[in-house]
């Protein structure tokens, strides 16, 4: 069954302006596709915000992993309760939006195989073709929309942090507007095929004995989000000008490259592999 509940959620991280202003300023515009749905709109991380800054404390897009521990000193950690204690209060559907410096386009992400989140991701595909689908598994339930069974997060870029660029906020609008849609109307929700990129390997950026990094994301690598990689590829350049190969036994496809929230971790990109889902 159809949640009538919907949560969105904009502004988890504070410098994703897309989504906070997306829920702050076109409430009106993007409620007349959700008439017959119970929608409430929430600034996810208020404190970061104010600071333009990815989090104060710790990520909350991470924290949710953690409400087990006592960490009386991050206020992510008592946001992530919060936004728990809401979610958890009645069912519902959640949908998370961000922005990415990656040149991922207009991407929808669902950690759990729920159905709904499936048949929701077809159906925007459908209507937005230029709208790819990735399969993040959470397994620890770690990000917010996780929460929840049943929900998605819309991920637009690329984007500069703490900017607001037209083309983002409208991607950002239509897909949200076409999300609630679907959710309004279940009945137009058909069953068909789903291509999807499921996140299958994490890969770090070369670095020396001290933690620092010995290369960057090589130029031919550099944009191609979603682009096929098989056998040998250029993964990195080194700083004294060497080419940096990787190999890949099968076609793989890798996102968010150079993502620079990511460099704290020294993540440089994901890759994927592509599959079919019948739904």
């Amino acid at each position: 069954m159809t949640p009538q509940r919907v949560l969105v959620f904009g502004g988890t991280h504070g410098n994703e302006w897309t989504g906070i202003f997306a829920i702050k300023k076109f409430v009106h515009d993007i409620q007349q596709e959700a008439r017959d749905l119970e929608v409430e709109f929430i600034v996810a991380n208020p404190e970061a915000f104010v600071l333009n800054r990815r989090f104060k404390d710790e990520d909350l897009n991470r924290a949710f992993q953690f409400l087990s521990e006592a960490r009386p000193h991050s206020y992510e950690h008592r946001r992530a309760r919060e936004i728990r204690e809401l979610i958890v209060e009645r069912p519902c559907f959640v949908i998370d939006l961000h922005t990415t410096t990656a040149s991922m386009g207009n991407t929808v992400i669902i950690t759990r195989q729920h159905p709904l989140n499936l048949r929701i991701a077809a159906e925007l595909v459908s209507r937005l073709p230029e709208t790819r689908v990735i399969l993040s598994p959470d397994p620890h339930r770690k990000y917010l929309v996780s929460q929840s069974d049943s929900g998605l997060m819309i991920e637009v870029g690329p984007v500069a942090n703490g900017v607001l660029e037209p083309k983002a906020l409208a991607a950002t609008k239509a897909i949200l507007a076409e999300t609630l849609r679907g959710l309004a109307t279940p009945s137009t929700l058909t069953k068909t095929t789903l291509e999807i990129y499921e996140e299958i390997e994490d890969i770090y950026y070369p670095l020396d004995e001290s933690g620092e990094l010995t290369a960057y994301i090589h130029p031919e690598l550099q944009g191609k989000d979603f682009s096929p990689l098989s056998g040998e590829y250029l993964a990195f350049k080194s700083f004294d000008g060497k080419d940096v190969k990787r190999v890949t036994s099968e076609v793989l496809y890798p996102i968010f490259i150079n993502e620079a929230a990511y460099y704290p971790t020294k993540l440089a990109f994901t890759l994927c592999r592509k599959k079919s889902v019948d739904l």
